[in-house]
């Protein structure tokens, strides 16, 4: 029987695997930079960032695992995508990241210690062998996480939040860069997608099935039952924390100036209001916030990739992923993160229209048809996407690509996509008659 306790619990473990130190550091640069439109930017950032992950939460957790998603493109393809997904989200990308967002977020404001590479070196190495202690016990992650990191978090999230709303720092100036030019709605939904979030929630979603598991729910009515009673506790939470977010940099002028991301105006006001025990809050948020993700999307990527042999097994990714966080990371956050933003334009948008896909694959009269057509055509798109983020694209290419809708919004994949997964099911009709 799973209990509203049990829903709870779980609902605290979503929330606190979703909250990873990216989710606090963009939305303070997002809100200063949306100024007046903080509240309109918040809600397209909440759509790609809560409710889209919420969504594919759900329908990874009643297939089983995310890798029911690709089950209909070619194995090779399957194989890519994935292991490129697990990858980003994890040991190459996301997870160094986070390691020394928590280093220079957690630690170093601290001053207990001085920044040095050697420094650096030694807090990565420790803060990855605690989340790898929690990882080889995979059974204590509902309970570690759910029971004890998340509610620390929330206190201390709770305490900056209401103290933000009760004593802004400045008055909201007028929106700026991309905020003055575009749409604060479309803008908002793009800087979602920093989160990484729908690409966590294919590797989150089989860690929920398998915590329902242990507790012996297994038909899909009660999986889907109980998935979004828990998941609706972190989109509320979530939700909640990213307005809050975006209200912090909106008002943030008198601490934002000069700062170069989101990282160093929250932990700027945290100061302000705080004052030193500030930096404590600030640490005590960054570092629970880091390990919590850390702990959950490391052991899913070594669970993907432990299922293709018994003689590497579970616990050998996990130190392999361990150890390759622990170097990358050495490259410093301002590096991971410019390079996090091709990745993620490549591969996000094919994660969406897999989500997508699903959602009709039962009406689809040639399955494999469409899914291989609307993921290619994606795939295209969303490369040229990438390559023009890193200056790589042609002026050829460029003028051709402006002629789609939503391209000056990063969204030119978007019409194509559903413009040819409508095509193949009319195909697919028409060849069935």
């Amino acid at each position: 029987m799973f209990s509203r306790k049990d829903i709870i619990v779980l609902g605290m473990m979503i929330f606190a695997l979703f909250l990873g130190a990216g989710n606090i550091i963009f939305p303070p640069m997002e809100g200063y930079t949306a100024g007046q439109h903080w509240a309109t930017a918040a809600l397209g950032f909440v759509v790609t960032g809560v409710l889209m992950p919420f969504i594919t939460l759900v329908i990874v957790s009643v297939l089983g695992r995310g890798e029911e998603l690709t089950r209909d493109l070619p194995k090779w393809a399957e194989i890519l995508f994935l292991a490129t997904l697990y990858l980003v989200i994890g040991s190459t990308f996301a997870m160094p990241r986070i390691t020394n967002v928590a280093y220079e977020m957690a630690l170093v404001p601290l001053e207990i210690v001085t920044d040095t590479p050697v420094n650096h070196l030694i807090f990565a190495v420790v803060f990855n062998i605690i989340a790898m202690l929690f990882m080889l016990k995979p059974n204590t992650i509902i309970s570690s996480v759910g029971k004890f990191m998340t509610p620390a978090l929330l206190v201390l999230l709770v305490v900056v939040t209401v103290t933000v709303f009760m004593s802004p720092l400045s008055d909201i100036a007028a929106p700026s860069e991309s905020y003055a030019d575009s749409s604060a709605l479309t803008t908002g939904l793009i800087s979602g997608y920093q989160t990484m979030d729908v690409l966590a929630a294919i590797a989150f979603g089989g860690i929920v099935a398998r915590a329902l598991s242990a507790k012996n729910v297994t038909d899909p009515q009660k999986i889907m039952r109980y998935t979004i009673s828990s998941g609706c506790i972190s989109v509320v939470l979530l939700a909640a924390l990213y307005f809050s977010l975006f209200y912090l940099g909106a008002t943030s002028d008198q601490v934002a100036q000069g700062a170069s991301n989101g990282g160093q105006i929250f932990s700027r006001y945290v100061n302000v209001l705080f004052g030193k025990e500030g930096s404590w809050i600030m640490s005590g948020i960054i570092f629970l916030a880091s390990l919590t993700t850390l702990v959950g999307v490391t052991s899913a990527c070594a669970y993907y990739f432990a299922k293709f042999s018994n003689r590497l097994p579970y616990a050998f990714w996990v130190v392999v992923f361990t150890i390759m966080t622990t170097i990358i990371s050495e490259n410093g956050l301002t590096k991971l993160l410019q390079v996090t933003i091709p990745a993620l334009l490549l591969i996000y948008p094919v994660a969406i229209m897999l989500v997508v896909l699903q959602f009709v694959r039962a009406k689809l009269p040639r399955v494999k048809l469409t899914y291989n057509a609307t993921i290619a055509v994606t795939v295209c798109f969303s490369l040229c996407d990438s390559l023009n983020n890193v200056g790589l694209l042609s002026d050829g290419v460029k003028q051709f690509l402006g002629n789609f809708p939503l391209y000056d919004n990063g969204l030119a994949w978007l019409v194509p996509a559903l413009g040819v997964m409508f095509l193949t099911m009319l195909v697919g009709k028409s060849a069935k008659k």
